[in-house]
């Protein structure tokens, strides 16, 4: 869709959406969740609260998303994408001033209520859907490429936030860490009030943001009605494989560098891997979509399945030796290029295999689903080290989950992608039967 200023110059206003989501994602994700672990010591330190019982607070946050994202579709239907963006905004909002002015551990959970709320509104699940309405082609592409700001806008808020919480003298800057990022939440709210539109003019049918015409891969399909998903076994399979995919890989986000320290790796080191992880999954959140686009879902999948394997040997196999340290690099770099498992690949899974009919409602259960593995993941393994010393169980188990499904979406894809070209080949007999 263009629109033609004064002087003749045409506007496409799909790459207006994209920005606006590019700097949604980067608030939202990058402000309020990527910086999030800044503020644990902090707070726990100035008010005297023991870690573990605010720890709960990400459950909390996890769980409210859960609930949220299972009514996604329903939603987007009834408000549509700009008012419960907009409404997303305000929760992130009272989230912030809540923690700002917390003192005791329940207010604190009161806020991770209106941050699991605020995020399942501004973040993948929202930008899937504001994705699919807007380009025609290339969706994978698009939506990595406006994923990977969580990368960007968590590496910036580290460096501006970090300081102001951790001010010599004051034990509570992380007050003043809150206010600042109500304010930017505030000015991209302003930004969506005045700039998004609901959908493109022609009612979504634009072109979108194309490239060289290849095999159309990101474009979707007709799809197929949720009464008739909720029949087939693999539907259930699917939501297990994100299920399980959540919860590994989470898990091993949140136990992967503590397991470091533990055999003694030096904390300077792990946090230039932290650093370098950072940055690469800015690159693999792009390079995801760009894969799904050219190559097509098995491809870019099974990539992302290779390297958490990769990433979870190298967990079982780091010493604190000079060869361990190489393990511990080259495990952060695999590690980096598996997370779009849980991100990126979660509405292209949704497009992939029940199509475009009824979008946001599947890709809102799928959401639902891994979060809820996110809900359960760093929690199993701390509860393996409380019983056993060490994190090894917890390796295993996460690995044993990411086989089973490995193998479990070979045979999802296979069984929907039979039912994809019977549905598509219908569908072309009725449209040829409508023009004759």
């Amino acid at each position: 869709m263009e629109e033609q200023n004064r002087k003749g110059f045409k506007i496409n206003y799909v790459w207006v959406i994209v920005g606006l989501c590019f700097l949604m994602v980067a608030t939202s994700l990058g402000l309020c969740s990527s910086g999030r672990n800044l503020y644990l010591t902090a707070i726990t330190d100035a008010l005297h609260i023991p870690r573990g019982a605010f720890s709960l607070t990400n459950t909390l946050r996890f769980f409210t998303t859960t609930v949220v994202n299972l009514f996604f579709g329903k939603l987007v239907c009834r408000f549509g994408t700009k008012k419960l963006i907009c409404a997303g905004f305000v929760c992130l909002i009272c989230f912030a001033l809540i923690n700002s002015f917390a003192t005791n551990l329940f207010v604190f959970y009161l806020g991770s209520l209106f941050l699991g709320t605020g995020l399942s509104w501004t973040g993948t699940t929202m930008t899937s859907a504001i994705v699919h309405k807007w380009c025609k082609s290339n969706k994978g592409t698009v939506t990595g490429a406006i994923l990977a700001a969580n990368g960007i806008g968590g590496a910036i808020a580290v460096q501006i936030i970090s300081p102001i919480i951790f001010q010599e003298g004051n034990p509570f800057g992380y007050r003043t860490s809150y206010h600042m990022v109500s304010i930017v939440l505030v000015v991209m709210l302003l930004l969506i009030v005045f700039l998004y539109r609901e959908k493109p003019e022609d009612g979504g049918g634009n072109e979108g943001i194309t490239t060289k015409k290849r095999k159309a891969r990101g474009e979707g399909w007709v799809g197929m009605p949720y009464a008739t998903a909720v029949r087939k076994p693999y539907f259930y399979l699917a939501i297990l494989c994100m299920f399980f995919t959540g919860m590994a890989l989470q898990g091993l986000g949140g136990i992967s560098f503590p397991h470091m320290y533990d055999i003694g790796i030096d904390v300077g080191f792990v946090a230039t891997i932290s650093s370098i992880s950072s940055i690469l999954l800015t690159v693999s959140k792009f390079s995801s979509g760009l894969i799904y686009d050219r190559l097509g879902m098995r491809i870019s999948m099974n990539i992302c399945f290779f390297c958490a394997f990769i990433s979870i040997t190298g967990l079982i196999l780091i010493t604190n030796t000079p060869a361990g340290h190489v393990i511990a690099f080259v495990r952060g770099i695999f590690g980096s290029f598996a997370l779009p498992l849980e991100t990126v690949m979660l509405p292209l899974f949704a497009m992939e295999l029940f199509g475009n009919r009824e979008y946001e409602k599947f890709v809102g259960i799928f959401a639902s689903a891994s979060t809820a593995g996110f809900a359960i993941g760093s929690p199993f393994g701390n509860v393996c080290y409380d019983l056993f010393g060490n994190y090894t169980l917890s390796f295993y188990v996460f690995g044993g989950m990411l086989i089973f499904v490995t193998v479990a979406m070979q045979y999802v894809l296979s069984a929907a992608g039979r039912d994809r070209k019977i549905i598509e080949e219908t569908a072309s007999r009725q449209m040829t039967a409508c023009t004759m």
